[in-house]
């Protein structure tokens, strides 16, 4: 009987380690899913009263891309009408973005520091952009 409990109980920890070892390649796999996000936080790092017209037609791209999100639209228009600060109307539906429960920390992220855009970025706004693109 114990033989037996034992070798149920090192089955249970193998399924219990291979799950633990499964989730972190999912979490790999989802840097290709954020793969926008880290395109307009790349323009984001380095901009400076508004987008250049390189930077719009990065942009725009994710406008007229079809795996683009509703929420990866939002943010890319925003940043695409900043004139030294987001608009009125952006920031209004970026607060809707940063409210919504399904928006990924990424998303929320790049969100608020679109909404919050001032002239130029912040240091800490920074050091969030540049996490942002090298986990993705």
């Amino acid at each position: 009987m114990n033989k037996r409990i034992k070798i149920l109980f090192l089955g249970m920890m193998a399924v219990f380690v291979a799950t633990f070892f499964q989730s972190n390649i999912f979490a790999h796999a989802d840097h290709d899913k954020d793969a926008i996000i880290i395109k307009m936080a790349d323009v984001m790092i380095n901009l400076e009263h508004f987008p250049t017209a390189d930077e719009k037609k990065k942009l725009q791209s994710v406008l007229d891309s079809v795996s683009s999100t509703d929420q990866e639209k939002i943010i890319a228009n925003a940043i695409i009408h900043i004139q030294h600060g987001s608009t009125v109307e952006d920031k209004e539906k970026l607060q809707i973005v940063i409210d919504n429960t399904v928006a990924t920390s990424t998303v929320n992220t790049l969100a608020k520091i679109v909404q919050s855009f001032s002239h130029g970025i912040s240091k800490t706004d920074k050091r969030k952009l540049q996490t942002i693109k090298f986990k993705g």
